[in-house]
């Protein structure tokens, strides 16, 4: 008996069908096998890269003379702004009290 040609068709698509199905499996298997072992070394690069950012950020503030240097500026800077409006608060206090006087 011949096959005909929708038959063969069909015969052919199940074929192609099932064949496809189980290199989707695989595919998805080994990716998954992959992608897990590319986490851990990607979580351990991420890792690695941050504590490094993180110590040379360090050495560089703290390092050498670059430390003193922006101690000082920061007191310096507290300082001036606390002289700035002691002087401010001082005059206004004055104006204040001389204003009444004037009159």
């Amino acid at each position: 008996m011949e096959k005909g040609y929708g038959q063969i068709i069909a015969e052919s698509f199940v074929k192609a069908l099932t064949w496809g199905v189980t290199l989707g499996v695989i595919s998805i298997i080994s990716l998954s096998i992959m992608l897990g072992m590319v986490k851990k070394d990607v979580k351990k690069a991420i890792d690695f890269a941050q504590t490094n950012a993180i110590d040379n950020v360090m050495d560089a503030a703290l390092g050498y003379d670059v430390f003193p240097k922006i101690k000082q500026n920061v007191k310096e800077a507290i300082e001036f702004t606390a002289a700035t409006m002691d002087n401010e608060i001082f005059s206004k206090y004055h104006s204040e009290k001389e204003s009444p006087k004037k009159k």
